[in-house]
């Protein structure tokens, strides 16, 4: 199992590669891992330089039937 933990861009390591492969991970899914993450930090950094915010938004998942707000069943 792999652990989630906070490294910093800087911060990783061989090792915590190597921790990938041993627990199953290819490299090109690390490199997706990577890419992921990467394009997350991005985006965070995009909005939080916009000055965007959530306040007054409802978050969470999206309505079963976007016809119907009111529709949360996710069926």
């Amino acid at each position: 199992m792999v652990h989630a933990i906070f490294f910093g861009p800087a911060g990783i390591k061989q090792e915590n590669i190597e921790q990938l492969r041993q627990s199953g991970f290819d490299d090109g899914e690390i490199l997706e891992i990577n890419q992921v993450v990467a394009y997350f930090c991005y985006a965070n950094r995009t909005v939080l330089g916009l000055g965007v915010s959530t306040h007054g938004d409802i978050i969470g998942l999206s309505p079963n039937d976007s016809n119907n707000p009111d529709d949360w069943a996710h069926s």
